[in-house]
């Protein structure tokens, strides 16, 4: 599902029930204010949409202009009307608050009694949303004129998230123009996490600097030696540097704020992840992520309920033979007590495995880096299904894929503002 079906499923499934209420109520105005996911309001999303290109849906009926659904189509936050006469001038204004600058849109209802939904496009004050890291309440006020006449203001509270909390699946009714997953129940926004990955930050330079200072390999080229073994070398010189950096990952992951429709999980940005002494599997999957994709490796984090871990390719994209991949089990990085696998080892890791010295191969780092891939890789065998059900519990997420759909890394604004 592309992101243009997305938007629209959480904007429908917010307001079908009303689009399909039918006629009735003659001789006055009905309105009332309206937010999608819930009235759970995510920084993060926002930002990560606001200059998103629009993206080409496949899907007829999402082509179709909804006639009922006027302003932005893909707008979060609107109001419900219904006027008694047709042609109806109105004005919808969302006045301003700390995180919306003042937003109206004016136009011409032509129906009478018939559910419209008025989406105005919101002028939110993005510099904001990058610090917000507490969960807090805020009340949204709406004002509508029909026809020159103010019928006053109605306020929506909106309970803001922090820009760590991701947004990965959202409930929905089968009004939606989602119809692959109406029936599962959800709309799948696990290309959200890419927002978290950032193969741009400039504190990875210094991580591949102490990976390079292990002597494992001498510098990093991506896919350019065509050789499966040197690209797992590449990995497991990164990983090594992590371990001796002392950095622990652990599955346990924090619960943001809750909301029954939509699902979330709290995902720290490089700034806040890379120097903790321990952090949670989103984080290190996010990091490790960043770090292969700025030495040109693809990975693509691999989304459990409540877990996370990572896998990668092994070779450039294009390749004719398909391109095989691996997993890889952050949570294993700096773990004391390794566990044997009767696991088969992959052809490329045993070809690496070969080329390592005996005392590279005595260290806790190559054991564990071994665990670590064979831990994933089982674990994706087992589970292959049930990444293609539609379930955002169950995810595969392709940074580079997500890139060429627009997913660009969030630039972390830090906690000393509007928090």
């Amino acid at each position: 599902m592309n992101l243009l079906q997305v938007k629209q499923s959480l904007v429908l499934s917010a307001i079908g029930s009303l689009l399909l209420a039918g006629c009735g109520g003659h001789g006055q105005v009905e309105w009332s204010p309206e937010s999608a996911m819930d009235r759970q309001f995510f920084p993060a999303f926002i930002i990560e949409t606001a200059s998103m290109p629009p993206v080409e849906s496949e899907d007829p009926q999402a082509k179709e202009d909804d006639p009922y659904l006027l302003g932005d189509k893909f707008g979060l936050l609107g109001v419900s009307i219904k006027v008694p006469s047709s042609n109806a001038q109105v004005k919808i204004t969302i006045k301003e608050n700390d995180l919306i600058a003042t937003t109206t849109w004016s136009g011409t209802i032509p129906e009478a009694n018939r559910d419209y939904y008025i989406a105005p496009k919101i002028n939110y004050k993005l510099e904001r949303l990058r610090h917000i890291t507490k969960e807090v309440p805020l009340n949204v006020d709406f004002d509508v004129e029909v026809n020159g006449k103010s019928l006053g203001d109605k306020t929506e509270t909106l309970q803001i998230r922090s820009i760590n909390d991701c947004p990965y699946g959202v409930a929905k009714s089968e009004e939606t123009v989602d119809y692959e997953n109406s029936g599962k129940g959800s709309v799948d926004m696990g290309w959200m996490y890419g927002a978290y990955v950032n193969e741009n930050h400039p504190q990875l330079d210094k991580i591949l600097r102490e990976a390079l200072a292990t002597k494992i390999v001498d510098k990093f080229d991506g896919y350019q030696g065509n050789d499966p073994a040197k690209v797992l070398k590449q990995v497991f010189a990164i990983w090594a540097a992590l371990e001796k950096q002392g950095i622990k990952y652990t599955s346990v992951t924090e619960t943001p704020g809750s909301s029954s429709l939509v699902k979330s999980q709290l995902v720290r940005f490089l700034d806040q992840s890379i120097n903790m002494p321990q952090a949670n599997c989103f984080d290190g999957s996010v990091l490790f992520a960043s770090l292969l994709r700025k030495i040109g490796i693809d990975p693509f984090l691999v989304g459990l309920p409540h877990h996370m871990y990572l896998a990668f390719y092994l070779s450039k994209s294009g390749d004719e033979q398909g391109r095989e991949y691996v997993g890889l089990e952050t949570t294993m990085i700096g773990e004391p007590e390794i566990k044997q696998s009767d696991s088969k080892l992959p052809e490329a890791l045993a070809d690496l495995q070969k080329q390592l010295s005996a005392g590279v191969r005595s260290t806790h780092a190559w054991k564990s880096f071994v665990g670590a891939v064979l831990n994933a890789n089982d674990d994706l065998d087992k589970n292959q299904e049930k990444f293609d059900t539609g379930d955002p519990d169950w995810q595969t997420i392709d940074i580079a894929e997500m890139r060429g759909e627009g997913i660009m890394p969030i630039s972390f604004g830090g906690g000393d503002k509007g928090d």
